[in-house]
């Protein structure tokens, strides 16, 4: 991602840009952790080349895609030095918010500003998630932070050592949506992509892409498809899943080659090559979400979505003023998506052409709001008045 965003012009700095220290660097970690059961040394050591860089480079703002908490990287920078430091919260804060840990309030408040990508997470980040949090969302919510999400797992692990209970969020929360790149060159017809990869001529083609957790719902797609091809058993489809991981591994092991139609492309370096070949794109995440990126990359090649009625996804995919560019997955209590309500969906755009062609066009433009013009001038605005207030 990082290869694909950045432009050469800007300076990336990290481990491997020291080889020798690095490479000495994995060894003392070794070495201690075999003698002392220590194993943290190499993080150390990306914690003391961040401050050097920061002091080497005279970086006059740090902007942080991980969340500022007791346990993070951030606050090491805060100890030694007086950069101010903006922070994105793409799901972490809120996530804790939702288990009802608010632990990082002291720790988020030495930040300058946080931006949140959806109106959703700004309200849920100063307020808290107002439509309650069942139990047993709580429950799913701390086992996706202990599987996926170490910062934010190890803050609940040590919410103990600061409650924050009694202290308000006093920091500047701004909303800026996420900024997604255009695809760049051409891409060949989707019955080429369609021949390349053996699926049936005159496929109905879904695509998901993502990590391959349980949070990203591989499962409940998973469930809805089957269904779908039995409801239809004389239509031919085809589903396109990108990413790696654990639910995503399970899910191959367990169709074998059973379902030659559902075809595992793993990580994939240029997901637009893929997604312009999908009639629908999915996205049924459970418990909490950011903004995905994956929705405005279907929604570049005329692909409708169909994904989780869940934080800031409608105001993607229902935005205010725009017709839809998708249809919303309704919720069960423990905020899982409802494989029906899933179910239902794909097979309104299988059965009603029209209603395909009405939110793909709405789609095409919905994608104008997430274009990176207006994300970097937000940005640019941001750091000029954290830079001015800093003095």
């Amino acid at each position: 991602m990082v290869d694909r965003y950045l432009s050469p012009k800007v300076k990336l700095v990290d481990m491997n840009s020291y080889p020798l220290v690095n490479k000495l660097a994995w060894k003392l970690n070794g070495l201690l952790q075999r003698l002392t059961g220590y194993a943290g040394f190499h993080e150390a050591c990306k914690t003391m080349m961040f401050l050097y860089t920061i002091v080497r480079h005279k970086i006059e703002v740090v902007h942080s895609h991980e969340i500022l908490t007791k346990q993070s990287r951030l606050n090491a920078v805060l100890r030694f030095l007086s950069v101010p430091i903006v922070v994105t919260d793409h799901s972490g804060y809120t996530m804790l918010r939702k288990v009802q840990d608010v632990s990082f309030i002291p720790y988020a408040n030495k930040a300058r500003a946080i931006i949140a990508v959806s109106e959703y997470a700004a309200k849920a980040l100063l307020y808290g998630d107002q439509s309650g949090v069942s139990e047993q969302a709580r429950a799913l919510g701390q086992k996706i932070i202990a599987s996926d999400y170490h910062t934010e797992a190890e803050t609940l692990k040590h919410k103990e050592l600061a409650t924050g209970q009694d202290e308000p969020l006093t920091v500047p929360v701004a909303t800026i949506y996420n900024g997604v790149l255009r695809h760049q060159g051409t891409l060949p017809p989707p019955e080429v992509i369609h021949q390349e990869l053996g699926i049936a001529p005159g496929s109905f083609v879904f695509g998901m892409g993502g990590r391959g957790t349980e949070q990203k719902g591989w499962h409940y797609a998973l469930a809805a498809y089957q269904q779908l091809k039995q409801r239809h058993p004389t239509r031919k489809f085809a589903w396109l899943c990108m990413g790696e991981g654990p639910c995503l591994t399970a899910m191959q092991h367990e169709l074998g080659d059973t379902a030659p139609d559902i075809i595992f492309l793993g990580n994939v370096q240029n997901p637009h090559y893929y997604m312009s070949a999908c009639r629908v794109g999915l996205v049924p995440s459970s418990f909490n979400e950011g903004l995905p990126l994956t929705i405005v990359e279907f929604f570049e090649h005329r692909v409708p979505v169909i994904a989780s009625d869940l934080c800031g996804i409608p105001e993607v995919i229902v935005p205010a003023n725009h017709e839809p560019g998708g249809l919303l997955i309704e919720m069960e209590e423990d905020l899982t998506p409802r494989i029906a309500s899933l179910l239902k969906n794909m097979e309104a755009y299988v059965t009603q052409p029209e209603l395909w062609e009405e939110h793909a066009q709405a789609a095409l433009s919905i994608r104008k709001m997430f274009d990176v013009e207006e994300f970097v001038q937000a940005h640019e605005q941001l750091y000029t008045k954290v830079l001015f207030s800093s003095k």
